[in-house]
């Protein structure tokens, strides 16, 4: 567990690696913690530690006096930065996407080094240079187009893939592709 800034108490799962690289996964709205844990020990057989979040509301997770999911991800980068952690990854789907993108606006860090959008569902573009950015999408799904837009109004560096269908955010691990779609996260989080 650790604290937001604003009285929250966040739930999450922590898998360690023997690098000071870390992810950050933030789950989407019918989804929690666990879902992402194939991606957490996938990277954690390949050296990356990861740190996946159940939201305010979720789990045992508690909200403090507000309602901001962003607080959970600027907690948990506080919390590993504490832990040492000096390279962090942010990975988010759909409400998680959305939640990382307001975290973003708040506060950058010069830990945040990448991250990854699964079709953020709302936000703010990324203004920041430093943060590289991977968007994904798919090309039939409802937040196609504000994807884009969240997209082309972020600042490079930056890449966006879009997979064909319907499938939304964290859905897209059920579709054909979804072999590719874990090859793309992963060799983006691992490179340097």
């Amino acid at each position: 567990q650790f604290d937001t800034n604003d009285g929250g108490k966040i739930e999450a799962g922590l898998f360690t690696s023997q690098t000071k690289k870390v992810v950050i996964f933030a789950h989407g709205a019918i989804f929690n913690k666990e879902s992402w844990y194939f991606l957490a020990e996938k990277l954690q057989k390949e050296g990356v530690s990861s740190l996946s979040i159940n939201f305010r509301g979720y789990g045992n997770s508690k909200k403090g006096n507000t309602n901001k999911k962003s607080l959970d991800i600027l907690g948990a980068v506080d919390f590993l930065k504490n832990k040492r952690y000096k390279n962090i990854v942010i990975v988010g789907g759909s409400m998680g996407g959305a939640a990382v993108l307001r975290a973003l606006s708040t506060k950058t860090d010069s830990f945040i080094k990448k991250v990854v959008l699964l079709a953020p569902a709302g936000g703010d573009a990324i203004d920041s240079s430093s943060i590289k950015k991977l968007f994904v999408v798919s090309s039939s799904e409802r937040l196609f187009s504000r994807v884009n837009t969240i997209y082309d109004n972020s600042s490079q560096p930056k890449k966006l893939k879009i997979f064909s269908g319907a499938f939304h955010a964290q859905h897209m691990f059920k579709a054909e592709y979804s072999n590719e779609l874990i090859t793309l996260i992963l060799d983006f989080i691992k490179t340097d």
